[in-house]
């Protein structure tokens, strides 16, 4: 991860959790939210929104595909820049507290590389959301399976 100076299109301190609603507590206007929430739910999503977050970076996937999820599309058309599945090691690297930047589609910190991602548009969002939608049968068929071979195997221990 090399030095390198970039123009900064978010600009803010770094907070960071892994459980967005840990997060939430400590979040102040214009921070970065840095979070490792997979398949950002609408309420996680509101709340961040709400605090007034000057980005959002997710170390996991925002929209995994599994199901479609309503809150990466609250937070891009709120117009705050998500950076997507940056991986888990920003949240290694990272510190709370740090002053960083995302441009070029990657988290900066003092001119330094930390971790890069997708960031994700509405039109993005809205793709990988129809994606999901097409998938939902399968999620749902395999939901309904693992529920039942849980149930036959519990029943058979309980009676």
């Amino acid at each position: 991860m090399g030095k390198r100076e970039v123009r900064a299109c978010v600009h803010g301190v770094a907070r960071l959790d892994r459980r967005t609603k840990d997060l939430v507590r400590r979040l102040e206007k214009g921070d970065i939210a840095v979070i490792d929430h997979r398949d950002i739910d609408r309420v996680a999503a509101e709340t961040l929104i709400s605090k007034g977050v000057a980005a959002v970076v997710n170390a996991s996937p925002s929209i995994s595909g599994r199901y479609p999820n309503g809150g990466p599309i609250r937070i891009v058309r709120a117009g705050i820049p998500l950076l997507d599945a940056v991986g888990g090691e920003v949240m290694e690297v990272l510190q709370e507290g740090d002053d960083v930047e995302i441009a070029e589609g990657a988290l900066w910190r003092r001119g330094e590389k930390i971790a890069t991602g997708t960031l994700l548009t509405v039109e993005e969002v809205e793709a990988r959301m129809e994606a999901a939608f097409e998938g939902i049968g399968d999620e749902l068929r395999n939901f309904a399976r693992n529920t039942l071979e849980y149930v036959e195997k519990e029943a058979t221990l309980a009676f």
